[in-house]
């Protein structure tokens, strides 16, 4: 199976000679090129980052009042709004 090739393009950064030292150390010492240790750890950061951004965490008191909320207080009459969305939605989506 093949698999389809991604658009590519380039990113050009300027670093301290250092730098690129040090990232040519640690990427000959996990046996990669430079190109391939900088986009390892890039998408490695970026994928932390985008978690870290877009998973709720809540306390232990919310966690409590958000599990009591949902276990004790029970569904609640659907509002106006929510009923017309899900008329528009049973007018718009074929049962299967």
């Amino acid at each position: 199976m093949s698999q389809v090739q991604e658009a590519r393009c380039r990113i050009d950064i300027r670093v301290p000679l250092s730098v690129r030292n040090m990232i040519d150390r640690a990427s000959s010492l996990q046996g990669r090129t430079r190109t391939d240790f900088i986009i390892a750890t890039l998408v490695e950061k970026a994928k932390a980052m985008i978690e870290e951004e877009t998973v709720i965490r809540l306390s232990l008191r919310d966690q409590e009042l958000l599990a009591n909320s949902l276990l004790y207080e029970g569904p609640k009459e659907p509002t106006q709004f929510m009923k017309d969305l899900m008329q528009e939605y049973e007018d718009r989506v074929e049962s299967k």
